[in-house]
């Protein structure tokens, strides 16, 4: 009976962890959710400086999206969407952008700024 009762507690207490464990992981995922948009939130307002500047700079040059998709072998419709700051482009999307423009990016490593 004692060896009955020893088992149905180590069930429960079994139970108990998973339960504890799940929540813990809920709450995990949810910061780590928060995180990942507030890094990819930080990264589009860094990002659409430079990207006003590529925007302006092919506008001056007066080549369409069109032009520098052809050139650069990206889609027009990635192109549209990294202008408009619906999407944040990678580096090398940028470096084909510029280069499309007879220019280059220049990467710095910088401490954060504080906020």
């Amino acid at each position: 009976m004692q060896e009955k009762t020893k088992e149905m507690d180590s069930a429960l207490t079994n139970n108990n962890n998973m339960e504890e464990y799940r929540t813990q992981k809920k709450a995990r995922e949810k910061r780590l959710m928060a995180y990942a948009e507030e890094i990819q939130k930080n990264t589009l307002q860094m990002s659409s400086a430079l990207i006003a500047e590529l925007v302006a700079e092919r506008k001056y040059q007066k080549k369409t999206q069109q032009d520098i998709a052809d050139i650069t072998g990206i889609l027009p419709a990635n192109i549209a969407r990294f202008e408009n700051g619906s999407r944040v482009p990678t580096l090398v999307v940028l470096q084909k952008y510029a280069s499309a423009l007879g220019k280059r990016i220049k990467v710095e490593l910088c401490d954060q700024e504080a906020k």
